[in-house]
């Protein structure tokens, strides 16, 4: 299982309802002031 983000709030060059898949991408956002702007998501690898 991966862990992506959804936004949820719109914020940077980020849409309400884009998937963040890039586990850097993921990292820098969690450990930002944005972190309540996205959901956690489990997905299966395909």
């Amino acid at each position: 299982m991966n862990v992506h983000l959804v936004v949820v709030q719109p914020f940077g060059t980020h849409a309400k309802g884009d998937h963040i898949t890039d586990p850097a991408d993921i990292a820098a956002i969690l450990a930002s002031e944005y972190a309540g702007h996205v959901v956690r998501v489990l997905a299966k690898e395909a």
